[in-house]
């Protein structure tokens, strides 16, 4: 696809949708060509245009690059914000990766779902991602490179010039004489995607001019290929009663499917929970040591943030348990909300029939956790039972019986969050009760 602005303004005025547009502008030639066509354009269905500068802080001139892009946003005529964010998990992730992690987040934030987010890449860009995936040893997905358009949470990100050739695009800066940055570090060969642009790419087009264009289809077949897994993996997930909010599978049902679809299943589970994709490596421990597991075992796979635990025929997926002190004790005086770690907090809902009654709110409550040996009589039952026999009668995972919050009236246990009231401090159907329940925050 040749530069043609008039395709393109109306390809992205049919994308858009009648969305504010919002350029990624980085300063560099391919961001300035995509501001510059929006700019110049008379087309009057397309609805307001302004660029966003990102300054990572990762280059002493990046200040001065950010004056740069206001200065020609302001003879453009084009609203200009720049934002600053902080770059973190480069040793994990590496620059690239974390520098976009950071940069994509910040769109996020400071654009919503009235708003299409516009990026310049073009095709010699989702070539070089396509190879830089391969010799990662990627699959379909990561093969995809880049889509031409995804959403980013409710933001509406749409890349206009991916099928562009980068000569095409330098053509028409030249043309239009147009001024913008290079920054020096896409001259350093240490980083991957610098090598296959320097080093690699000048002799795979001597031996293959159209290679840009040849890779940038077979990422486009990829694409296809990923939709088609994505829409087994969903009739899987149907199947198997799976859903997003779904807190584990059941593994004698997932072990009934192929090893392929097993494999596709897990990894669509795992996206749709947003957790980081594991490695071939890792997939394969999930069978061998969770799924194949005996039943009373504790089995655990981790990797990058996410753990895979199994508790009876259920395999659990999960971020990192955060370190969690089962010594610490709260003092509960009131019905306001305790504030608690990862993101929760403790609150007191107010039902008729459910719950204690307010006058223990100020009868020397106070939160703690499990130590061993605590009982109760739950609402409605005959007799006292320990609270490791009500966890397993309830299927309460291992890992996280001593991170339920449990509410003692001095040395007496009167409520499992989430699970119980003691039978001696509910109130009945009749009286207004205080239910304790965590939410987040």
């Amino acid at each position: 696809m040749a530069l043609y602005p008039h395709l393109l303004i109306d390809d992205i005025v049919a994308q858009a949708s009648g969305k504010k547009i919002c350029v990624a502008y980085s300063g560099g030639v391919d961001s300035h060509v995509l501001l510059h066509l929006l700019a110049q354009t008379n087309n009057h269905n397309l609805a307001s245009v302004s660029a966003m500068y990102i300054d990572h802080g990762l280059n002493d001139d990046s200040s001065l690059w950010a004056q740069h892009c206001a200065t020609v946003c302001a003879e453009l005529q084009v609203d200009f914000k720049a934002i600053k964010v902080d770059v973190k998990g480069i040793d994990s992730l590496g620059m690239e990766a974390a520098a976009r992690q950071a940069r994509y987040q910040a769109f996020e934030q400071y654009l919503t779902q009235d708003d299409c987010l516009l990026t310049a890449q073009h095709q010699q860009d989702q070539a070089e991602t396509l190879l830089l995936q391969l010799l990662r040893g990627a699959g379909p997905k990561g093969l995809s490179a880049m889509a031409k358009n995804f959403a980013l949470g409710q933001l509406h990100v749409y890349r206009p010039l991916i099928n562009c050739k980068q000569a095409d695009v330098l053509s028409y800066a030249n043309e239009h004489n147009l001024k913008w940055i290079e920054d020096p570090s896409n001259q350093d060969t240490r980083w991957n995607r610098n090598y296959i642009r320097h080093e690699l790419w000048p002799n795979i087009i001597k031996r293959w001019p159209s290679a840009a264009k040849t890779l940038s289809r077979s990422a486009e077949h990829c694409a296809e290929a990923t939709e088609l897994l994505d829409e087994i993996a969903q009739q899987d997930l149907y199947f198997l009663n799976l859903h997003a909010d779904s807190e584990s599978i059941v593994i004698s049902e997932l072990l009934t499917l192929s090893s392929a679809r097993r494999n596709n299943l897990l990894r669509h589970f795992f996206s749709i929970k947003k957790l980081a994709m594991p490695s071939a490596i890792n997939l394969q421990r999930i069978i061998d040591e969770i799924c194949l597991a005996k039943q009373d075992s504790e089995p655990l796979v981790e990797w990058k943030g996410v753990q895979i635990r199994r508790y009876q025929d259920s395999l659990y997926s999960m971020t990192t348990l955060s370190s969690h002190d089962v010594d610490k004790v709260i003092q509960l005086n009131s019905d306001e909300s305790i504030e608690m770690a990862d993101d929760m907090q403790l609150v007191w809902l107010h039902n008729i029939g459910k719950g204690i009654n307010k006058s223990l709110l100020n009868s020397r409550l106070s939160l703690r956790y499990r130590q061993g040996g605590e009982r109760i009589k739950p609402q409605g039952s005959n007799h006292h039972s320990s609270l490791k026999h009500l966890f397993q009668r309830w299927l309460v995972p291992p890992w996280q019986r001593q991170r339920i919050p449990l509410i003692f009236c001095e040395d007496r246990l009167i409520a499992v969050v989430g699970y119980c009231i003691s039978d001696d401090v509910a109130v009945d159907e009749s009286t207004e009760g205080y239910l304790p329940v965590i939410k987040s925050r």
